[in-house]
């Protein structure tokens, strides 16, 4: 017979392994789960991003750039007395501005170099005494575009005699046209960029 019984009892408690219960497992594992759902979502969109990055055409972003800057002159084409504006299939010529300078900008297809060059002409320098053009005065050239295949322009505006908006490949009337279309073209693939001048 025991002395002590519950000081024996007491210390038969004390050193019993303890164990989870079910509902803690359930919580412990509900817990995983969210928290490997979380992890796999962040890496899964960390890895469609760099496929998209990689996937990237070098050449369109960069074409895009250049659109960017050939739209926004375009559209920013200032109102002047004197007709600066003249299309042609591979040329383009309007009014603007360089350095807050008004200047002549023109765009063209330079098929001996396979590039698309961009001029400005200062109006202080192209307007003789006279008050007409001196057309062959270039102040400043740059290549815009290098080793492209062909560009080329379209005019879109109101044919009068047909009384509907036509697209032509040249534009030589007074007022400007609605819109601009320049299409370049690369390793066989078609770049176009539709720019609508502003009316007055």
């Amino acid at each position: 017979m025991l002395l002590f019984p519950h000081t024996c009892l007491g210390r038969k408690n004390q050193f019993k392994p303890a164990a989870f219960t079910l509902v803690e497992l359930l919580i412990s594992v509900a817990i995983f789960s969210v928290i490997s759902i979380a992890v796999y979502s962040t890496f899964a969109s960390g890895a469609k991003v760099l496929r998209k990055a990689n996937k990237i055409d070098l050449t369109l972003q960069k074409f895009l750039l250049k659109e960017e800057k050939f739209s926004r002159e375009l559209r920013e084409s200032i109102a002047c007395r004197k007709q600066l504006f003249a299309g042609k299939p591979a040329k383009l010529s309007f009014s603007g501005t360089q350095n807050e300078f008004p200047c002549r900008i023109t765009y063209y297809f330079d098929r001996s170099t396979q590039s698309f060059i961009r001029e400005v002409d200062k109006l202080s320098e192209i307007i003789a005494q006279e008050s007409e053009f001196g057309g062959e005065l270039k102040t400043e050239r740059s290549t815009f575009l290098k080793n492209i295949e062909n560009a080329q322009f379209f005019y879109y505006y109101l044919d009068l005699k047909k009384n509907k908006y036509v697209w032509e490949k040249e534009y030589d009337l007074k007022d400007q046209p609605v819109a601009v279309k320049l299409i370049i073209t690369n390793r066989g693939k078609d770049y176009v960029t539709t720019v609508f001048l502003p009316t007055a």
